[in-house]
């Protein structure tokens, strides 16, 4: 039993979930437009279903997935390539199987409950990205096996999704702010993601069907380094940021700053070099938590 809960904990792969879900849900919340009669509770809903949305169904599809490829068998990642859990046997496939059926079922029940009390529309962000979860990562979709559809059509809706939704939650209304901020959080935390395949190319290239994430495509097919991959999301989320700032809301230039900064943690990546790509992995990770953070503090001290 210890082993088990050990692996239902690791396969939710906290410092991920803290980096692309906690903070899309805070970044919703410190940049909604006002705040309703129950807005804990909804924020507090919205939290649990990126919990089970990220930890569970989207990183158990696509251990399982993974696995079944190959790629998770050989990587050498420490915190990419999957949990880890079935190399380690911490868990089963079919123990595996019945977490990630558990908690879809848990994801709707809990978009049915948000529908009946803050609207349908939060139950249209939902099931688009627990779709867009499952798409990522099984066949004949399989997303995140080819290049840009994974990020654009996989990654990319559910973080913005992931924002939108804690904003809606708390004032039950959209903004052009919230919106601005969502956009900037999906795109740098696909460039993110993409630092985060790194690690993995080789073993990826190797897998039977191949995972052509776009890094590995660009370094394997083009010939150019996988980090110009990340690089070129972090820019464009750094343009987005600064066009954000001057059109939207003076506090967006926070986002300019924070994103320039993972410009040049990007851009410093020795191609090749695991130990290297391991750190501005967590570097990365460590900056989106400060960029919530940053907002969070903006939006207690009632900064406009």
């Amino acid at each position: 039993m210890q082993g088990y809960l050990k692996g239902v904990l690791q396969l939710a792969r906290p410092l991920p979930l803290l980096t692309w879900s906690a903070t899309s849900v805070a970044l919703g919340w410190a940049n909604a437009p006002d705040y309703r009669s129950g807005w804990p509770g909804a924020l507090i809903m919205v939290l649990a279903g990126g919990i089970l949305l990220q930890g569970y169904i989207t990183h158990g599809l696509n251990d399982l997935y993974d696995w079944h490829s190959g790629t998770d068998q050989t990587t050498p990642g420490v915190i990419s390539g999957g949990s880890h859990v079935l190399r380690a046997g911490l868990l089963t496939t079919g123990q595996m199987w019945r977490v990630v059926l558990a908690t879809t079922l848990a994801s709707v029940i809990l978009l049915i409950w948000l529908a009946s009390w803050r609207g349908g529309i939060l139950a249209a962000l939902g099931g688009i990205a627990l779709i867009t979860a499952a798409a990522y990562s099984v066949p004949p979709l399989r997303l995140c096996y080819r290049p840009l559809t994974g990020e654009w059509l996989g990654i990319f809706p559910a973080l913005v999704c992931g924002t939108l939704a804690a904003g809606f939650a708390v004032s039950e209304r959209w903004s052009v702010q919230l919106l601005a901020v969502a956009v900037i959080q999906g795109v740098v935390c696909v460039a993110s993601v993409m630092e985060h395949h790194l690690v993995d190319i080789d073993s990826d290239w190797a897998a039977h069907p191949r995972k052509r994430t776009s890094p590995a495509f660009w370094q394997r097919q083009v010939g150019r380094p996988g980090r110009e991959v990340a690089l070129g999301y972090q820019v464009v989320g750094l343009a987005l940021s600064v066009g954000a700032a001057w059109l939207v809301a003076s506090r967006i230039w926070w986002s300019v700053l924070v994103v320039a900064v993972g410009v040049v943690i990007i851009h410093r990546t020795r191609t090749g070099d695991h130990g290297d790509e391991l750190r501005r992995d967590i570097l990365l990770k460590s900056l989106a938590i400060i960029h919530a953070l940053g907002y969070v503090a903006m939006a207690v001290i009632g900064l406009p």
